[in-house]
């Protein structure tokens, strides 16, 4: 008689113990945890989130029920509930063992995800710890579930401006369709009053006002005189300028593929010049938007400059039609080899480079009005080169406009000039500059100027500088090659020694980027170097790690908010499809960020919203994918290929996709683009018309500004 078949699993009833006081009959648990413990607990059902679409009904009422009682977790929690719904998906799998406790507990496959730990809510919702509690960090852990209103007091303060300033922010961009860019009909709303320090980032508004005007009386008294009068520029031959301090220009002329996927135009883009790009799309039609007529769907321009562009920036503070966006693009590697004679070392970061030729482009760009308070483009008007600075000092690797407030006066026009701002920057040899950049007000030329000396300049002792930002009109925050922050006041330049009033070790190497939480905490800095890590201090005591919000990125590609109050747990609000190469972080003006790729992305999103309800779907969207290959000609700048009109999505923000599959080698692969690919510099417009206006520079020499306000 044949034998019955039986299943070929192996069936175990296994105990696993991992307490060492348990296995010798020691236990302080009550008789009741004990019970609970072996209860049978329910079986969970994997369920797969519904992605709703982005609509203005989509978030909960503030103040609800819902919104009180549904906690916010942190990132860490979401990726382990993701895990266990794709774990408990494939629990049914026929070719694992499966092992059965004691405690008859539902089965489930074996994983090496963290299992997910509930954690007790606080009793009445107190911040204040439980005297048998340490706490080293003097805050809650963001992982505990606990109400919306805790969970705002623990991100953005328990004061009362930082809770309006807050309140403001959500109330004026919580809609559905500002879930990646800023729409126009929400740029043309009044700041209002209702909100008191709101429109202020929780300042007092007579403290902002003061910092407009008065801030500024020293640039205007003897003091900025006399600094004005340490800049010194001279003329210098538009034939030679363009010879010397500008890249050449390869042979012929850039090919660019741009339009509609299924019929791409190919245009023809020479040197140092600019195209509009509306006129491919000129017979598709966008939707109708709240506050304008029908029009183009895209309109914006593309400009050639020859080479990799190495950073780009908007001026502030300009009110009126006409905006300036400073535009650096460095020699290339030909004509920087007579700088490098036969047998010499090598470059490194740590040393100053050879006294190369360098020029800070200052493009000029028109606007006009399509509301009250928001401009956009004027394609009838084109781009034009207004100034030239040039430089021996080596290439301008950063600059930074200063980004406060500046009330206009009478005295910004003087003769037939016009004062522009403050613009800071590093250049090769590792020293600090300002300059006070300026153009001329009637004459619609280009100027061509050599720098010869500057308003300020310094640099740190035995060391070079590294990166910059503003902290208040007159102080400058720089990173150093050895880990130091240095700070000056550049109102002491009448010093000999010019020493930094700061100056002290914050990492252990290169500090790649620093920024300042202006306007809200000024004396708070984050900084990130080559040692790895991202650091939050205060400049009034740099020992102490004090724990608003920084965007920084990781190793794996995503995009992550870092609260003040809570610096030491980030929030992913978005991901990049290839390795991130710049950021353009959100303006004074609403609170969208884009960040580039080295595969020619250039990615748009809300992360406020996420700040806000750390549920929520993040949705963001691709403004273009650029594309670069050599063409038939090796001498030529190669060919180009732009694809637009993506559509926005929600993004998965596990740390490991659910749907990606491990390579059969079972290693991380990684794509490697051509150098002309990438996305070299973004950055958003800052003054408050053209806030929509974006920037974005790439690697093959191009840079494309376009409004982007929905």
């Amino acid at each position: 008689m044949p034998s019955s078949r039986r299943s070929g699993r192996v069936q175990a009833n296994t105990k696993y113990n991992t307490d060492p006081f348990a296995s010798v009959g020691i236990s302080d648990e009550s008789d009741s945890e004990k019970t609970a413990k072996t209860a049978k607990a329910p079986k969970r059902k994997g369920k797969r989130r519904v992605e709703e679409s982005a609509s203005d009904e989509e978030f909960v009422a503030p103040g609800s029920d819902a919104d009180m009682n549904e906690g916010p977790d942190d990132d860490d929690d979401d990726v382990s509930e993701e895990a266990e719904e794709v774990g408990a998906e494939e629990i049914d799998d026929g070719d694992e063992m499966e092992v059965e406790s004691t405690a008859s507990t539902p089965k489930r496959k074996a994983t090496h995800a963290r299992p997910h730990v509930h954690k007790r809510r606080p009793p009445n919702n107190e911040v204040a710890p439980s005297p048998d509690e340490i706490h080293f960090r003097g805050i809650m852990d963001p992982k505990d579930h606990v109400a919306k209103p805790m969970h705002y007091a623990l991100t953005f303060g328990s004061d009362e401006r930082d809770l309006l300033s807050a309140m403001y922010m959500r109330d004026r961009w919580f809609r559905g369709i500002d879930a990646c860019l800023p729409t126009r009909f929400a740029l043309e709303q009044p700041e209002g009053s209702d909100y008191g320090y709101g429109p202020t980032m929780g300042i007092e508004p007579e403290q902002f006002r003061t910092e407009q005007t008065r801030g500024w009386d020293w640039f205007y008294d003897d003091l900025g005189k006399k600094l004005q009068k340490q800049q010194t520029l001279s003329e210098i031959n538009e034939a030679d300028a363009l010879q010397i301090y500008f890249t050449a220009p390869k042979s012929g002329k850039h090919t660019i593929l741009m339009g509609p996927t299924n019929q791409q135009t190919p245009i023809q883009l020479g040197y140092q010049e600019s195209y509009n790009f509306g006129k491919i799309w000129k017979n598709m039609k966008a939707r109708k938007s709240d506050q304008s007529a029908q029009s183009q769907v895209r309109e914006g321009w593309l400009m050639n400059f020859g080479s990799k562009v190495q950073c780009i920036a908007w001026a502030p503070n300009q009110d009126g039609l006409s905006q300036y966006m400073a535009v650096v693009a460095p020699l290339s590697d030909e004509q920087k080899k007579i700088y490098h004679p036969a047998g010499s070392e090598p470059l490194s970061p740590f040393h100053p480079t050879p006294p190369y030729s360098c020029a800070l482009q200052l493009w000029e760009f028109k606007g006009k009005k399509t509301g009250e308070r928001t401009n956009t483009l004027d394609m009838e008007f084109e781009p034009r080169l207004r100034l030239a600075l040039c430089s021996d000092w080596g290439d301008l690797r950063r600059m930074a406009w200063c980004p406060m407030g500046r009330e206009k006066r009478s005295k910004d026009k003087t003769g037939d000039r016009e004062h522009l701002g403050l613009l800071a920057g590093i250049w090769g040899d590792g020293i600090l500059r300002v300059l006070d950049i300026s153009i001329q007000r009637k004459s619609e030329k280009a100027e061509f100027l050599k720098i010869v000396s500057p308003i300020f300049e310094a640099k740190p002792p035995s060391t070079l500088c590294s990166s910059l930002t503003w902290l208040s009109p007159s102080d400058i925050a720089v990173g150093c090659n050895n880990g130091f922050v240095a700070i000056w006041n550049i109102q002491q330049s009448n010093t000999s020694d010019k020493l930094p009033y700061f100056y002290h070790p914050v990492h252990t190497s290169y500090v790649l980027s620093i920024a300042s939480a202006y306007p809200t905490n000024p004396h708070l800095l984050s900084t990130i170097a080559m040692d790895g890590e991202t650091r939050l201090w205060s400049m009034l005591d740099p020992t102490g790690e004090i724990l608003f919000s920084f965007f920084s990125t990781d190793e794996n590609n995503f995009g992550r908010m870092l609260p003040t109050r809570r610096f030491f747990a980030s929030s992913t609000v978005g991901r990049c499809p290839s390795t991130v190469s710049c950021v353009a972080q959100p303006s004074f003006w609403h609170p969208c960020l884009m960040y580039g790729g080295c595969g020619g992305e250039v990615m748009a999103s809300n992360p406020f919203r996420r700040l806000l309800y750390n549920k929520e779907q993040q949705w963001q969207q691709l403004w273009f994918t650029h594309d670069w290959a050599q063409g038939a000609d090796p001498h030529s700048s190669g060919v180009s290929r732009f694809y637009d009109g993506y559509q926005a999505d929600s993004q998965s923000l596990a740390r490991n996709l659910a749907g990606e599959k491990k390579p059969s080698l079972g290693l991380s692969l990684t794509s490697i683009h051509d150098e002309s690919t990438h996305v070299t510099s973004l950055g958003w417009n800052p003054s408050r018309p053209c806030a929509a206006w974006a920037s974005a520079a790439l690697g093959c020499g191009l840079v494309r500004v376009e409004d982007l306000a929905i």
